[in-house]
């Protein structure tokens, strides 16, 4: 009889155990499936934040502010609205943060453009100016676009697994 209930409890454990390993397995795997799909979602926003980075969905703006350079159309808006969207609910605060100050850079450098006369006919930016204005706002657009690019690029681990 103490043979009998033995095999018994360690048949409740074998069986226990093998289904803790198998809901552990499945736990894991789900877990890695979501991580895998939110890795996915985050770098095709940030793929899309960088494609429209310097366009005018990328701007935020006040309209009625002199030489502004963001969105006009519906579509234009509505692209906005989704990219901050996106951006809010799968970026990073840190790349958010260096978002609103590289679009604020970019407006501040248009107004300067806009308000100097440095466009061409075809909008855009005329060679070789040296107003200080311009050169400084050009100087900080440039720096936190090169900012927020590094930060996507590490977010994303993009160097770490090309290398090679």
């Amino acid at each position: 009889m103490e043979q009998l209930a033995g095999v018994v409890v360690g048949g409740i454990i074998a069986l226990g155990g093998g289904a803790l390993t198998a809901w552990l397995t499945a736990k894991h795997q789900e877990n890695a499936a979501r991580a895998k799909d939110l890795w996915d979602r985050r770098a095709a926003v940030y793929l899309d934040l960088l494609l429209h980075l310097s366009s005018t969905v990328s701007f935020a703006t006040d309209s009625e502010v002199t030489g502004y350079y963001g969105p006009r159309t519906p579509e234009q808006h509505q692209l906005r609205r989704d990219l901050a969207a996106r951006v809010t609910l799968f970026g990073s605060p840190r790349v958010r943060e260096l978002w609103e100050a590289s679009t604020e850079a970019m407006g501040d450098l248009h107004y300067v453009c806009a308000e100097g006369g440095f466009y061409t006919q075809d909008g855009t930016i005329l060679p070789n100016i040296t107003d200080p204005g311009f050169l400084r706002c050009k100087a900080a657009q440039e720096k936190t676009e090169q900012e927020l690019v590094k930060q996507l690029r590490h977010e994303m681990d993009v160097d770490k697994h090309l290398k090679g």
